[in-house]
């Protein structure tokens, strides 16, 4: 593995090219974050049951099947601790939480939302 994708490029995959090309060719290199599936499943669990639920649902089993999904365990505990006393500004939690799992994984963020991984090897496949 090589890049851990944010939350918000795996949303945006389906409605933005760019996006859904980068993950394509780098597909065999790509995980996420359990903090990531937090992420999703409570935005899930806030829907009322219906279409869209069954979808978004069914959108997250296939991503952790699909993907290797990177528990956050002792070792991310440690690196957010020491990333978060790094950092010399606030950085969003969810955030702080997925750049301590890259850090301890040593993999790159693939993000749109660049400024809130201060510190941290970034790429942004949405930018021009």
């Amino acid at each position: 593995m090589r890049y851990l994708l944010d939350t918000n490029i795996l949303c945006k995959q389906d409605t933005y090219a760019k996006a859904r090309t980068w993950i394509l060719q780098h597909c065999l290199q790509i995980g996420i974050s359990s903090i990531t599936v937090a992420e999703i499943a409570g935005g899930i669990e806030a829907l009322p049951a219906g279409r869209r639920r069954t979808e978004l649902e069914g959108f997250l089993s296939e991503l952790v099947q699909d993907y290797t999904v990177y528990p956050f365990g002792l070792d991310e505990a440690y690196s957010w601790a020491q990333y978060s006393n790094q950092v010399n500004r606030p950085v969003p939690r969810y955030d702080s939480l997925i750049a301590a799992t890259a850090l301890a994984n040593n993999l790159e963020v693939v993000t749109e939302n660049v400024t809130d991984f201060p510190g941290l090897k970034v790429v942004n496949p949405l930018k021009p």
